[in-house]
């Protein structure tokens, strides 16, 4: 694939989609620092509880029942995420890739974005796909749509726009 050429394919958004960019961008939770905050809320609400710290022990119950909450969202994180990006109103729409020497272009519905190279800060690539650093932002490009011709020109073009 020469610089002059594009490559464009489609792909939709469905869970197969959100299950695979979750796992491929998500910070794997480490024990016991993830529930850090559920168990100062249990600890909290326990002492208010305890010591009658108030003249009714509902909020001391609050934030027990909290913690649990807390402690549910992030053992459950990876199935609430890809849940709630199944009944989002992106679910099921097809996505226009579109890869060229000036960028990525996502179009989709309403959106049309364009990450130019020189905006991605670090290209990082795993055996499902790329991961594509824009400061603090991450977007997820899939191997499942690319040939091996657009791989190796995404990764030439990263180094052309970052000088190496």
């Amino acid at each position: 694939m020469s610089n002059s050429q594009e490559f464009t394919t489609e792909y939709t958004l469905d869970k197969a989609f959100f299950s695979e960019c979750y796992d491929e961008t998500s910070t794997p939770t480490e024990f016991p620092k993830s529930y850090y905050k559920a168990a100062l809320f249990l600890l909290f609400g326990s002492v208010l509880v305890k010591f009658e710290l108030l003249p009714n022990g509902y909020v001391g119950w609050f934030f027990i029942v909290l913690s649990f909450v807390e402690a549910l969202s992030v053992y459950f994180k990876r199935t609430w995420w890809v849940w709630r990006q199944n009944i989002g109103s992106s679910a099921g729409s097809k996505v226009e890739l579109k890869i060229d020497a000036k960028g990525v272009t996502y179009k989709s519905g309403k959106i049309n974005r364009t990450i130019a190279w020189s905006e991605i800060d670090q290209l990082q690539q795993s055996d499902l796909g790329f991961i594509l650093h824009m400061g603090k932002q991450r977007q997820y490009v899939s191997k499942s749509c690319l040939n091996d011709e657009v791989i190796a020109f995404m990764v030439e073009q990263h180094a052309l726009a970052k000088g190496n």
